[in-house]
């Protein structure tokens, strides 16, 4: 069988090169406008220039500011530090745990080393660095990734169940857009860690060479586990899932301390000592709880919705993760319960939190578990008679992920403000599309008013013979290419409390060498006064050729600086074929006038 086991090898020493490519491929090294550290990434990040570029040995980080702008184009806050400081007992803290910084260690000091020798600026931000933590993300995905087909091996030993997991699990899930796109985030780093913890601890558990060893180890894993995120360390709740019959009787054995042990317990301490004494300079406590102002909502969870929502229900958009739970008969008697509730508990606590769609991300550290369970389920279902049924709902999982992926990268659907209708009229779009999102449960009061072009009272021809419903569309064309297309006056809905917004929606074809639409809201007053002219614009990939597409503008009318509602009392809708190129014809058009609750925008 050595023939086997080196296909199973050279598989995935494929998957392996197509994951560095595919890394490469898609991530862009020097754009100062997508930096590889960004984010909630330079909390955790910016503890290494502290302390051994610019001598902050008490973490004020006084020096930020000036280095951000520098190697930046844009910030998330006026205040670049606002990133990742806050308020804790009257002082100014970093609210990100410094366990990744301790992990990146390596990958920074060479890249510090590479800045000094080639004349880089040696600030801790400057190119070098952003290509360490790049490429630090880029190891750790492949480091966990080979321990979980390591793990697989261990609890299944399954070569073929060995192989298959770690593949679907990074082009099925999260796993793969955080690993490429989020390379200073947590999560990717968690979820090698708690794999590594577990991988170490079934070694212990079951094998009997270098026990000492392996227990140590799964105490380093655990230790960095916590130091990155504290609340990650309810990972020792899955304990009792590995344990093996009759362990507290038979196999509490050690065997003599080696050289090799002595340096992971140095290890051990040094990650233990690197977290506590960070926290105690910021905030004179070991173990604090900085996320000032922030907490969990457990009356008001959106475990459902997180769950199975069409904003970012994880058995939605990853049906590799769904399919995952039809593995729990196959698994042993306690894991067969604790490992899928557990899972369940954790995306209860974090679909708890004030900002509740952080679940997307932080259920990436968890994965391990979704994992074990799919492992289960193909260690059943790998015999000859399953196997094609098997990769063949596994593949139709990877691609319908990919498709939701794309469709989230390329705005066909919104990351967090997807929901029913949209997900539905776009469930196979690939091509661009123009939304104007307002979740209906934010809507307060709505009203609206239509125009499907029947009546022909245009200063352009109505077709008959191009239409998406009933029996014309207006038409644009080299001669008409210019025409006013409803006017309605505003409702008296917009005068109450809450967040006023217009959306217009339509229906367009285009033709011929129709490639500019422009589109107008006008908001005038009494007598015809023009107060605001909206312009919107639909060029080239955004105009179907020879198809109906469905097209969304609109406008918060508090984002129109100096908007007066009072002196507004109705709107028009123009549109204009720009190049008087073909044919644009335009159907179902539609005006919504909503009042909506601010609070659902302001907290999601």
């Amino acid at each position: 069988m050595n023939w086997l086991k080196k296909t199973y090898n050279l598989a995935f020493a494929g998957f392996v090169v197509s994951v560095v490519i595919i890394f490469f491929y898609l991530r862009p090294f020097n754009s100062p406008w997508d930096r590889l550290i960004n984010g909630d990434g330079l909390g955790y990040y910016s503890y290494l220039p502290a302390r051994y570029i610019h001598n902050d040995p008490n973490f004020d980080f006084k020096w930020f500011n000036k280095v951000f702008k520098q190697h930046y184009a844009q910030s998330s806050f006026a205040n670049p530090e606002d990133n990742f400081m806050v308020t804790y007992r009257d002082k100014r803290i970093n609210k990100y745990y410094p366990g990744l910084s301790f992990a990146w260690i390596p990958f920074f000091g060479a890249a510090h080393i590479y800045a000094k020798t080639f004349h880089y600026p040696s600030d801790g931000f400057s190119e070098p660095y952003q290509w360490a933590i790049g490429l630090a993300s880029l190891f750790y995905l492949l480091l966990g990734l080979f321990y979980l087909r390591r793990l697989m091996e261990k609890l299944f030993h399954n070569p073929f169940v060995a192989l298959i997991v770690p593949i679907v699990m990074f082009f099925g899930t999260a796993l793969f857009v955080t690993s490429i796109r989020y390379n200073s985030l947590s999560h990717v780093y968690s979820f090698t860690f708690i794999t590594l913890f577990l991988n170490s601890l079934v070694s212990y558990f079951n094998e009997t060479n270098y026990r000492l060893r392996n227990f140590l180890l799964a105490i380093l894993w655990f230790s960095i586990v916590v130091s990155i995120r504290p609340f990650n360390g309810l990972v020792i709740l899955l304990l009792p899932a590995f344990f093996p019959n009759g362990f507290f009787k038979e196999r509490l054995r050690f065997e003599n301390i080696k050289t090799r042990d002595l340096g992971i317990m140095a290890l051990v301490v040094a990650a233990i000592w690197y977290q506590l004494r960070i926290n105690y300079s910021q905030t004179s406590s070991v173990l604090p709880f900085t996320y000032s102002g922030e907490s969990f909502h457990f009356d008001r969870s959106h475990f459902f919705e997180a769950l199975i929502g069409y904003r970012i229900g994880i058995f939605v958009y990853m049906p590799l993760v769904f399919i995952s739970f039809f593995g729990i008969p196959w698994l042993s008697s306690r894991r067969r319960f604790i490992l899928p509730l557990f899972f369940l508990g954790i995306l209860f606590i974090y679909s708890s939190w004030w900002y509740w769609p952080i679940v997307k991300r932080t259920m990436i550290d968890f994965y391990i578990i979704p994992a074990v369970l799919l492992g289960a389920l193909a260690n059943r279902f790998y015999s000859k008679k399953w196997r094609m049924a098997l990769l063949t709902l596994l593949s139709f999982c990877v691609i319908y992920y990919q498709l939701k992926n794309y469709q989230i990268s390329n705005g066909i659907l919104d990351e967090y403000y997807t929901y029913k209708e949209v997900f539905w009229r776009n469930f196979f779009r690939i091509k661009k599309t123009n939304m104007y999102l307002v979740p209906p449960e934010s809507i307060l009061k709505q009203s609206s008013v239509t125009e499907n072009f029947e009546d022909g009272d245009f200063p352009v021809p109505t077709i008959q013979s191009e239409k998406f419903s009933g029996n014309c569309s207006l038409a644009l064309d080299s001669v008409h290419y210019i025409s006013r297309l409803m006017e309605a006056r505003l409702p008296s809905l917009l005068n109450g409390s809450g967040f006023k917004k217009i959306k217009v929606s339509f229906r367009v074809k285009a033709t011929g060498g129709a490639n500019k639409l422009h589109f107008f809201l006008k908001l005038a007053g009494k007598n015809d006064s023009l107060h605001y002219d909206l312009p919107f614009y639909f060029e080239n990939e955004s105009l179907l050729r020879g198809e109906w597409d469905y097209k969304e503008l609109g406008v918060d009318l508090a984002d129109i600086p100096g908007f007066n509602l009072s002196a507004v009392n109705k709107i028009t809708c123009s549109a204009w074929n720009v190049e008087a190129k073909g044919i644009i014809y335009i159907d179902e058009l539609k005006i919504d006038f909503m009042l909506t609750d601010p609070g659902f925008e302001i907290v999601n």
